[in-house]
């Protein structure tokens, strides 16, 4: 639980007392590889702290993924929309290796600001980090080249192209696996001239 405190304190100071209160309404979740913690259609009821491992999320579309985003150790990650308003979650959670996750449900995230309002701070931090990502996207795939995005993804989240399939990081940059393989061949070759 160390790191999850270590964590917070990046974004806010609490006294002994409410880091305790906090850890209380965690709950220890394991997830093996290729299974998920949320699918379309699920209220998206919890927050999750990932220990170990690496989670993405993703949209489906006629058959066809479109990865969100990829989290690795010492990162929060909830389906925010769902989360706040209880509407069915638009996306799917899934472990692309195996995790140790810590899990806070809503219920108990809400009853802890009623005693503790400190850690309003932290969820706007977390909203405001969602919002970062998002609009983050949405400028890269718009104005960037699929090369440029993936050579942005390589500086920005080094951990990704070692730690996550080039299937998966096609579905993120929005290319299919054989573009992001010519991607990668042509900037290899160019590297070498």
């Amino acid at each position: 639980m160390q790191s999850v405190i270590s964590n917070l304190s990046k974004f806010l100071d609490f006294n002994e007392e409410e880091a305790e209160a906090f850890i209380k309404i965690l709950k220890f979740k394991q997830l093996k590889k290729g299974e998920h913690l949320l699918v379309e259609g699920e209220y998206c009821n919890f927050g999750v702290f990932i220990k170990k491992g690496c989670i993405r999320h993703y949209y489906m579309n006629d058959g066809v993924e479109f990865t969100g985003n990829f989290f690795f150790e010492n990162t929060w990650f909830s389906d925010f929309e769902s989360f706040l308003y209880n509407k069915p979650s638009l996306l799917n959670i899934e472990a692309l290796e195996d995790c140790e996750l810590y899990v806070g449900y809503k219920t108990d995230f809400d009853r802890l600001l009623e005693i503790h309002p400190v850690f309003n701070i932290f969820l706007k931090e977390m909203m405001q980090q969602a919002i970062k990502c998002l609009t983050g996207k949405g400028i890269s795939v718009s104005l960037l080249s699929p090369e440029e995005r993936y050579l942005e993804l390589i500086k920005s989240s080094p951990k990704v192209v070692e730690r996550v399939s080039l299937k998966h990081i096609a579905t993120f940059l929005g290319v299919k696996p054989e573009s992001l393989s010519r991607i990668r061949t042509r900037l290899t070759l160019s590297s070498k001239s």
